[in-house]
């Protein structure tokens, strides 16, 4: 058995899992828990759940949508029937929630906790699956950088995001072509899911948001980039594009591997995300010693009518 916390939040887990010790997260649910949209507890077992209005996907499909997000506090990651007992209370109280207001819902679920995903199958029966994610970090280690010929990697500047904005859009226009994420799966949402990627892009490069972008240009041409969130622990990756003249040119790589030194070098973590079946990209994070420390399951559930 595997006691452990759990809050929709990587850069959080992420300190828990290079720790191997999750009881401050533990303290912090059990002192936040008044600010849950709903907790339920037994013993020292604390389960809840946080409904949040989706106001961008509201606005582009023109009705209300919600994300729920879990905590959950000294459970284990193994089967206890008390345990499950307890999580059909959570869902079935989450159930009666949205019944009462219509909306359509994502339930992320940590894939790891099998009560969680027992009491959620038990429960809902008209749910839309819709794909997961995997968190993947590295801590404490810097890589080899075999930057290419022509190739130079360096953070931009908003001056130079506003000069080169198009063609970093067309890339990443490009590279989303084909992209089907949770939104293209369910057929409620796929019609305008190209939408919902295109707002996150556009908003993705605007450095007044806190973001930092890093750039692959080769001989003088925008060749990718990744933008990063970065906090007092770790540094995120967590949208990247390389143009498609260069993709076999080794920039995707190359930049990766810049943000893990430029972690490495402030102490911090380095953790990026993926769909489960992204496997190309995951190829080259392993290549650079990333580990995945947890994943999660969308459930969609449309209750508007």
């Amino acid at each position: 058995m595997s006691k452990v916390s759990y809050i929709d939040d990587n850069f959080i887990l992420v300190d828990c899992c290079i720790k191997k010790d999750y009881s401050a997260l533990a303290d912090q649910i059990i002192m936040s828990k008044e600010e849950k949209t709903y907790i339920i507890e037994d013993g020292i077992l604390v389960a809840g759940y946080d409904i949040n209005y989706n106001m961008p996907l509201s606005k582009l499909y023109g009705s209300s949508f919600y994300v729920v997000r879990f905590v959950f506090a000294n459970i284990d990651t193994l089967h206890k029937k008390t345990q499950e007992e307890l999580l059909l209370k959570l869902f079935l109280n989450l159930k009666e929630k949205i019944e009462c207001e219509k909306g359509y819902y994502n339930l992320r679920l940590p894939s790891h906790i099998v009560d969680v995903i027992k009491a959620y199958n038990y429960i809902f029966n008209k749910g839309i699956f819709c794909g997961g994610t995997v968190e993947e970090y590295i801590h404490g280690k810097s890589v080899v950088n075999l930057v290419p010929d022509g190739m130079e990697l360096f953070l931009a500047m908003p001056e130079y995001i506003k000069e080169h904005k198009k063609q970093l859009l067309d890339m990443t226009y490009k590279s989303f072509k084909s992209y089907q994420g949770q939104y293209h799966i369910s057929p409620v949402t796929e019609a305008l899911a190209g939408k919902i990627y295109e707002n996150w892009i556009e908003g993705s490069l605007n450095l007044q948001d806190g973001n930092i972008v890093v750039i692959s240009e080769i001989y003088g041409v925008p060749a990718g980039f990744v933008t990063v969130t970065e906090k007092d622990n770790a540094v995120e990756g967590v949208l990247s594009a390389v143009n498609g003249s260069y993709r076999k040119a080794g920039a995707y790589r190359a930049m990766i591997s810049y943000i893990i030194n430029y972690a490495q070098k402030q102490g911090k973590s380095f953790i990026t995300s993926t769909q489960f079946d992204n496997f190309i990209v995951q190829g080259v994070w392993a290549s650079l010693g990333l580990a995945p420390f947890y994943s999660l399951y969308n459930f969609h559930i449309d209750m508007r009518n």
